[in-house]
Formats: structure tokens, C-alpha cells, sequence
């Protein structure tokens, strides 16, 4: 009697799960990677569509039964657009979908034929929607570059250098009765130099290492510091809790974790993974013993 309930009881749990399952569609995506795809759609002068996508998500099961499903739809992907579908719980999904900040789903990307992102769309969207934001893009024509002065440039003599400007009110004029000062000169084009210079961003860090031990909830992979650096820069000011980042790699380059929390028990760190899905960040609850 009680395997006949437990059958029972996991019937209902297995018909949820297969609702959720993706399934074939006619709209063909590529089974490519990121980088080749949006080459591709470059090279052949398509549009590159990004489709993020996840396996609990019921508005992208709605979409494959129906959208993708569309023969109009289908035909003119094939003649004029490259698709992706990028799954944000694989490893490289985790860091495109943090990358371009992707907090719901689905959420769909459109580049233009130069590769430029030029259009993000947020929620269910029918074939002839599709359609229609695919025409649009297509009949925008593409920005034209700047013009070439192509006059030569006159090339200083070798021995000029740019003397500092100075405040005709504060500092006295420099005449060829007076001796300059070289030092004073070099100083101040060295200043005049650090001025012009521009970055990505200026942070103050205080590194310590963090023991290996306990949990965390990872919310993003990132191929570049100074983007590790800004997330984690603004997850901070938001949620009190102490910022990890793991460096690793994969394939063979090295790529930035960015955890949230250390906490004592996996379900203290699953509860914090919740609060996190209210605010529609996703995370996965990582053991912080197999980091090093």
C-alpha cells in the first residue's frame, strides 16, 4: 500500500518536471559557442540573436511550443539571422547572462550585422513580434564612420618639446635672461601628462585570504577583472554580506568568481540564494572547502 501512495505521489512531480523540459523546435539554433556564432553572423551579414534561456523557465517552454514553432518565423531566421541559445545555468550562460546583465527571463539580445547590440527584448514575444523587431533592425542603416583627414600632419622638429602652460598672474614670464629650470619643466609635463590619462574605473582594495571553509552563493563568472571588480563593487553596496571573488580557470583562461556570503551551512547559504531569486538574481550554493 505504501509503494502504491509513493508511485502516486511522484506522478504529479514527474508530469511538472516534463512540462518544463525543453523541447525541439523548427527554429534551428546554433550549436555553436558564443564567439563563433556572432563571427559568423558577421561574416554573412546577418543578425546575431541571443535567446537566454533556462530549464525552469515555463515562458521559454511557452515560447517553443508556439513561437519557435512558426514556420514564418523559421524560414526567416534561416535566410537573415544567426540564433543562439545560451542556457544561464551553464558555466559560460552564468558569465554571458552577467555580462549583459540579464535578470529575467526570457530575455532576448539582437546585434546588428556589424555586431552591435541594438535591441533587448524581456518576455514572451510571438513569431510575427520577432519578425517585425528582425525587419527593423534590418532596414536601419548602419552608422557611417567618421571621415579620414588624410592632409599629412606636420611633424614637429626633433628637438621642440611642449613647454608647460603657465598662469600669466601667478608665474613669472620665462625669457632667455632667465635660466629654466629643467626640473621644474619635466615635472610638469609628467602632470600635465597623468591628467590626460583615463581608466576603467578606480577602486580601493583591501585583500585577505579567505579560508577555504563553509558556503557561498556564486552569482557570476567573468573573463575580465576590471568587470569582476564593478559587480562586485555594486552587489556590495546592496547586500551586507562579505564578497569573495575565486580566481580559476577554464580552458585554459583564467576567469573570476564572484560569491556572496561565507556561511556556516549550505542551508543558511541556500535561504540567502531565495532572498537573492526575489530580487530575480539567480545563484548556486558552492562549497567554499573545494576552493583554494
Amino acid at each position: 500500500m505504501k509503494k502504491i501512495l509513493l508511485s502516486l505521489a511522484l506522478i504529479p512531480i514527474l508530469v511538472l518536471i516534463s512540462a518544463f523540459k525543453p523541447t525541439s523546435t523548427i527554429v534551428q539554433f546554433e550549436a555553436a559557442n558564443w564567439e563563433s556564432s556572432k563571427s559568423r553572423a558577421i561574416s554573412e551579414g546577418k543578425l546575431y540573436f541571443v535567446d537566454f534561456d533556462a530549464s525552469y523557465c515555463a515562458t521559454c517552454r511557452n515560447m517553443d511550443e508556439s513561437t519557435y514553432m512558426d514556420e514564418r518565423l523559421a524560414n526567416y531566421i534561416s535566410d537573415n539571422v544567426v540564433a543562439l541559445r545560451v542556457d544561464v545555468q551553464d558555466f559560460d550562460g552564468v558569465m554571458w547572462s552577467q555580462q549583459y546583465e540579464v535578470e529575467a527571463l526570457p530575455t532576448m539580445l539582437v546585434f546588428n550585422e556589424q555586431g552591435q547590440l541594438v535591441k533587448r527584448l524581456v518576455g514572451y514575444q510571438s513569431a510575427t513580434d520577432l519578425i517585425k523587431e528582425f525587419a527593423a533592425i534590418k532596414t536601419i542603416a548602419p552608422t557611417p564612420s567618421p571621415a579620414v583627414n588624410t592632409a599629412p600632419t606636420p611633424q614637429p622638429i626633433a628637438a621642440d618639446k611642449p613647454m608647460p602652460k603657465t598662469n600669466a598672474t601667478n608665474n613669472p614670464t620665462i625669457s632667455s635672461e632667465q635660466p629654466t629650470d629643467l626640473n621644474t619643466v619635466a615635472a610638469n609635463s609628467v602632470e600635465e601628462e597623468e591628467k590626460a590619462q583615463t581608466g576603467l574605473g578606480l577602486y580601493e582594495i583591501a585583500v585577505r585570504k579567505q579560508e577555504s571553509n563553509g558556503y557561498g552563493v556564486q552569482i557570476g563568472v567573468f573573463s575580465t577583472y576590471e568587470t569582476v571588480l564593478t559587480q562586485a563593487s555594486k552587489f556590495k553596496r546592496k547586500y551586507s554580506k562579505k564578497t569573495l571573488i575565486h580566481i580559476d580557470e577554464h580552458n585554459g583562461s583564467v576567469v573570476y568568481k564572484l560569491l556572496l556570503g561565507a556561511f556556516k551551512s549550505r542551508r543558511d547559504a541556500a535561504y540567502f540564494r531565495n532572498d537573492l531569486r526575489r530580487d530575480n538574481i539567480d545563484g548556486l550554493v558552492k562549497d567554499l572547502s573545494v576552493m583554494k
